[in-house]
C-alpha cells in the first residue's frame, strides 16, 4: 500500500502500535528514491519512496528468498537481483514470467513525520 500525504495525530514512540499500525522509521530516514529494511515484529520489510509515495513490502523474493533490500526500482517495479523476478510495488504482482508468486505488501501510512505499518498482515 502506498502513504504520500502525513496527518497531524498524535505521534507515539517509535515501535509502538496505535489503531493497528506500528511506527516503524522516521519519514526523515526514508528521502525520495531510497529504501530501507526495517524489522517488523519477526518480519523485515522493505520500504521503499518512489515518485508515487511510499511502499511497505516483505524484504524477501517470494521466488528466490533472497532480500530485495537494494534491489532495483524502476517505474513502480522492484526486480530481486538474484533471479530478476519483477514486481509492481502497488499490487505485489509478478510482472515477468520468472515466478507466479506474489510480493507480500503492507499498508502503510504517515503520521506526524513517522512511517507507520499495519499490524495485521493483508495476505498478498
Amino acid at each position: 500500500m502506498i502513504a504520500s500525504a502525513p496527518t497531524t495525530d498524535d505521534p507515539g514512540a517509535a515501535g509502538a502500535s496505535r489503531e493497528g499500525y506500528t511506527d516503524v522509521l522516521a519519514l526523515a530516514e526514508l528521502p525520495p528514491s531510497s529504501q530501507k529494511s526495517v524489522s517488523h515484529g519477526f518480519q523485515r520489510v522493505l520500504l521503499c519512496h518512489t515518485p508515487a509515495g511510499i511502499h511497505a513490502v516483505a524484504d524477501l523474493c517470494p521466488h528466490a528468498l533472497q532480500p530485495l533490500v537494494g534491489s532495483e526500482i524502476t517505474n513502480g517495479r522492484i526486480r530481486c537481483a538474484k533471479h530478476g523476478a519483477l514486481f509492481d510495488l502497488a499490487t505485489g504482482k509478478p510482472v515477468n514470467g520468472v515466478t507466479m508468486k506474489n510480493l507480500k505488501l503492507y499498508s502503510v501510512r504517515i503520521r506526524d513525520g513517522r512511517i507507520e505499518i499495519a499490524v495485521t498482515d493483508p495476505g498478498t
